[in-house]
């Protein structure tokens, strides 16, 4: 029998604090689904897609994407960027949409 891996435990980058609440702000529903991404990510039910050095963003090795949006909604729009700071904690690093690359750009960004 395996025992269950604990949580992790969630940080948040002040951005990106900043950046869930204008999501809910223009949408409680896309606000809710974004803390659902941070759920699942914290409670080991998805993993994200690491991401590394791209032209067009920049560098964001060592981070990680989660794909959300509403429910039925297809392809999903928005990403959620974190980062395991250590074996036990996740930092949420940006959330937003993907339209444009602006949420990758934003992540690079901030330190």
């Amino acid at each position: 029998m395996t025992s269950a891996r604990p949580a992790y435990e969630i940080e948040w980058h002040p951005a990106a604090a900043d950046d869930l609440a204008q999501l809910d702000g223009s949408s409680p529903a896309l606000g809710d689904a974004a803390l659902a991404a941070v759920d699942d990510v914290a409670n080991h039910r998805k993993r994200g897609k690491p991401l590394g050095s791209r032209h067009t963003t920049g560098d964001l090795t060592g981070y990680y994407r989660v794909k959300f949006d509403l429910p039925g909604k297809h392809p999903q729009r928005y990403r959620l960027i974190y980062a395991h700071t250590d074996s036990q904690t996740v930092q949420i690093w940006a959330i937003g949409e993907r339209a444009g690359q602006s949420v990758y750009s934003r992540s690079v960004s901030r330190d």
